[in-house]
């Protein structure tokens, strides 16, 4: 963990939001430490700096945690506007949450959504570990809160941080989504540049031709 004032470079930035309770810390620490706590403590936005291998390449990413809650909106909007990726985390048991997932969703959409790219975002069902009965979200319910969201790139993943199910899933899938991403872009990049040089290269021949015609036909 590093605090916002020293940290190292990094390829990707991702960030976790929720509401409180929702388990975006447990999440984390699951997957980087493959520890559990039982007790809720509350988050006051942390950045976890982690080395990674991804089929076999290595990249350095940055994951905020951010707070459970509005009560520091500078630093919400700080995530929302400069990170690559979202993972956006709700409790299955707890329709509230759910619904504060949706909205962040939209949040997204509304800062990040004019942009020439799809927004990269997985909508995380947590506490699959709970007894059916305690369910107040259904899997359809999840899968169509993003299918009404056409600006953003997004997944639907269930996990328990408590059993550590697919809690490597997710972020594996964010981080790879984010590596093609900026494989595409630059293929592109690459692609209108080449096009530019082409271009130059046709209106150059084009203009010695015509130089060629008229010193010919003055001949």
């Amino acid at each position: 963990m590093a605090s916002s004032a020293a940290i190292p470079p990094f390829d990707f930035c991702i960030s976790i939001l929720g509401s409180g309770g929702a388990g975006k810390t447990s999440l984390l620490k699951s997957f980087f430490e493959q520890t559990f706590n039982e007790k809720h403590v509350p988050t006051v936005d942390d950045y976890y700096v982690h080395s990674l291998a991804v089929d076999g390449t290595h990249f350095t990413v940055c994951i905020v945690d951010t707070a459970g809650s509005y009560s520091f909106p500078v630093m919400r909007k700080l995530a929302l506007n400069s990170s690559h990726g979202f993972i956006v985390v709700y409790a299955l048991d707890n329709m509230v949450s759910f619904k504060e997932a949706v909205h962040t969703m939209e949040e997204i959409t509304g800062l990040r959504g004019n942009g020439e790219d799809l927004v990269p975002v997985i909508l995380v069902g947590n506490k699959l570990d709970i007894d059916v009965a305690e369910r107040e979200v259904t899997a359809r319910q999840g899968h169509e809160a993003l299918s009404v969201l056409s600006r953003l790139e997004g997944e639907y993943i269930e996990t328990s941080a408590k059993m550590d199910f697919r809690v490597e899933k997710v972020f594996l899938e964010m981080i790879r989504t984010l590596i093609f991403n900026t494989r595409e872009r630059v293929s592109r990049k690459k692609l209108t540049k080449g096009r530019r040089k082409t271009g130059r290269a046709r209106k150059g021949r084009k203009f010695k031709q015509r130089r060629q015609s008229t010193e010919c036909s003055l001949m």
